[in-house]
């Protein structure tokens, strides 16, 4: 009893002892205590670094000047959220992404190529006249012996000369060596159609491939430009473009117009050179809005579209279609170069198909007819590519279906002859071969965007049709035993019995799956696979470019733009994920702290 009484005592002068939220407000704090909460943290301070490496990682991710740490809103936001930051001026935050941080990264990045066998790049070449900068990039695509693929953002380097083929295989060359990788686990570079860029390849002694869809652009181009009639239409529609495009009261005005006709507002795309199927899209938007457009053109001086026009238009539509398809197909970060050959066939039947249609217009069957000459010149030794025929081979979802039998002997011939003698390189030519080919060809070279929405398009339906037509997957008997390739003759037939894959099925969870059970094909699908159809990731890198040189940063260095372009990429691939061929994360990267 007497205990308990002596604890509420002490309950009772503790509560009366206690001061109030007010008391304590106004007592007067020691001077220690003042000096203790004003000081700033240390340099050293745990908090303090996390912190600016926080600020630094948000300049590259979201393309900031470096003066941005200077100004007066961002300095006021830190001071509230962290009032003992001890402030960095720009050139702290110049030097740690250029420096400190763009190390840490690369180093992360170059444990993760070690782990690839052979490796495929592309690169380009970018331009801005604002800041005179020029750049090559150089995006790396590799598959790990766990079958996952990954794109990751290198190098760019500058040019301060012009863009030679010297210049250029110098160049690659130092980026190569900078990050440890050496030629012969270079499998192939996909680079556009210029002749600078071939010739740096082949003084650099490197496979290279044309890109897929440069190409297939290139073809476009010169059948719509064969025929007058269509090049007419076209500059038509492209003077109506620009009449929008430069006039908000001209806009105002349609989409009234569309209003009446219970229409969206839709906006008339701008035809460019140097923008994929901008034509199309052009043609296939002033079609959407006709009824718009010509009650516009009704009380407005723009020049009326003809009714023998407008069928013009309708056929380029349905001629250029697959060719939009296709180019979304192989711009996808999803796309395997395996798919080239399907894809080229698919779009040479629809032309076929198309010619053999009794038209109204002379002009659109003779700007198909000069459309499919151009194609066959183009794509017409693909099957004669390793690069392009063992690939579509290796991937479980075309194997056999596009090749002759005697082109698919000619296919095994070569797996069989890289297997046995590792020596022999898988390109279409030996270094001797392609030094000879060099110097034949020098005395001929001169120096000098829509993302897929997932739906099954036209042309890929077309193709899973016809891959799905097919019975004769199964029908090769088995290999001669006395053959000293017995085991890999073996593996080829099974191979080549196994059902194929959906086309919409993902080809390297297949040989994940049956990898085990094709241990010698299984090493090769790794390499073969690797490649994209076209150069689109060094495209989009440049894209980003694009928002590093703005008006605020058109003094920056070359050098430092681009260790600000590569933290901003790697530390989105190693911090957050890998780009990969399904649902664009396929492997989280472990311990990637980069502290």
């Amino acid at each position: 009893m007497q205990t308990r009484d002596v604890t509420n005592i002490r309950i009772r002068i503790r509560t009366i002892v206690t001061p109030l939220p007010l008391q304590q407000a106004k007592k007067q704090l020691s001077l220690e205590d003042v000096l203790q909460k004003e000081k700033k943290w240390d340099t050293n301070n745990p908090n303090s670094k996390k912190l600016d490496k926080l600020i630094a990682e948000m300049i590259a991710l979201q393309n900031l000047p470096f003066n941005f740490v200077e100004g007066l809103g961002f300095r006021r936001l830190i001071h509230e959220l962290a009032p003992k930051y001890n402030f960095r001026g720009r050139n702290f935050f110049t030097d740690f992404i250029c420096h400190e941080l763009y190390i840490k990264l690369a180093g992360k990045v170059k444990e993760l190529i070690e782990e690839y066998h052979y490796m495929s790049f592309t690169s380009d070449i970018w331009t801005d006249p604002s800041s005179g900068v020029s750049l090559l990039s150089l995006t790396c695509h590799g598959v790990s012996e766990n079958f996952e693929r990954s794109s990751i953002v290198l190098k760019c380097e500058t040019f301060d000369d012009r863009h030679t083929g010297d210049i250029i295989a110098e160049k690659f060359n130092t980026m190569l060596a900078e990050w440890n990788i050496s030629n012969e686990k270079v499998h192939c570079i996909i680079r556009d159609e210029g002749s600078n860029m071939k010739r740096g390849m082949r003084l650099a002694l490197l496979n290279d491939l044309d890109c897929t869809v440069h190409k297939l652009q290139i073809v476009i181009r010169h059948g719509l430009r064969s025929q007058e009639s269509i090049e007419d239409v076209k500059q038509k529609c492209k003077k109506i473009s620009t009449h929008f495009n430069h006039s908000v009261i001209a806009q105002k005005q349609l989409e009234k117009i569309q209003d009446r006709l219970n229409q969206p507002h839709l906006k008339i795309f701008q035809d460019c050179v140097t923008r994929w199927n901008s034509t199309f899209y052009m043609f296939e938007r002033i079609l959407k809005i006709k009824d718009a457009l010509s009650l516009y053109a009704n009380d407005n001086n723009i020049e009326s579209i003809l009714p023998e026009e407008w069928k013009i238009i309708e056929c380029c539509i349905e001629v250029l279609k697959p060719f939009e398809e296709a180019t979304r197909e192989m711009s996808s970060s999803q796309a395997f170069i395996s798919s080239v050959i399907p894809m080229i066939q698919m779009l040479l039947k629809k032309l076929d198909d198309y010619l053999t249609k009794p038209r109204e217009s002379d002009a659109i069957q003779l700007a198909v007819s000069n459309l499919k000459s151009q194609f066959s010149a183009k794509f017409s030794s693909l099957e004669d590519n390793n690069f392009y025929a063992i690939s579509t081979y290796l991937d479980p979802r075309y194997k056999h279906k596009f090749f002759k039998p005697v082109t698919e002997e000619k296919i095994k011939d070569e797996i069989i002859k890289m297997i046995n003698d590792p020596a022999v390189t898988d390109s279409p030519m030996s270094p001797a071969k392609k030094t000879k080919r060099m110097r034949m060809e020098d005395s001929l070279d001169p120096e000098p965007g829509t993302s897929s929405t997932g739906q099954k398009t036209c042309l890929r339906s077309d193709l899973a049709m016809m891959l799905d037509s097919s019975s004769e997957d199964e029908g090769e008997g088995d290999p001669d035993n006395s053959s000293p390739d017995i085991l890999l003759r073996k593996e080829l037939v099974i191979y080549r019995n196994k059902k194929r894959l959906d086309l919409e099925g993902n080809p390297l969870n297949w040989w994940k799956v049956n990898g085990c059970e094709f241990k010698i094909l299984s090493k090769l699908a790794c390499r073969y696979l690797s490649p994209p159809p076209a150069s689109v990731p060094s495209e989009q890198l440049f894209s980003g470019a694009g928002l590093i040189y703005n008006p605020l940063r058109n003094r920056l260095e070359a050098e430092k733009a681009i260790r600000i372009r590569g933290c901003e990429l790697l530390i989105i691939r190693i911090r957050i994920c890998i780009r990969g061929c399904q649902n664009f994360c396929i492997r989280n990267i472990p311990n990637a702290d980069i502290r």
